[in-house]
């Protein structure tokens, strides 16, 4: 019998393309970037790295998150959420 995996939510392609981001960002083990994750302590994301996360933003969501708001975010989640806030979709998610 095969058992077909079921496809990605836009939720966990939002996910997967914010810890390819802060994954390459940083060099952190994505096992490590969960929505708890705090982004200066347990990420090891920087000043340099907060300005990446804007830029990267920008070219694969074509959004521009404000600076002002980028640096109030304290966990990977508060930056989840506030992509879904603006209803991302990932390049590579599919319509469901």
């Amino acid at each position: 019998m095969l058992v077909l995996a079921e496809r990605p939510t836009n939720k966990q392609a939002l996910e997967g393309s914010l810890i390819e981001i802060l994954h390459g960002i940083s060099g952190a083990d994505p096992a490590t970037i969960t929505a708890n994750a705090r982004l200066i302590e347990d990420i090891g994301i920087d000043s340099l790295g907060f300005y990446e996360i804007l830029i990267e933003a920008n070219t694969r969501f074509g959004i521009r998150i404000p600076e002002e708001t980028l640096l109030q975010f304290r966990t990977v989640g508060d930056i989840q959420v506030h992509l879904e806030s603006l209803e991302i979709r990932p390049p590579n998610a599919e319509n469901a």
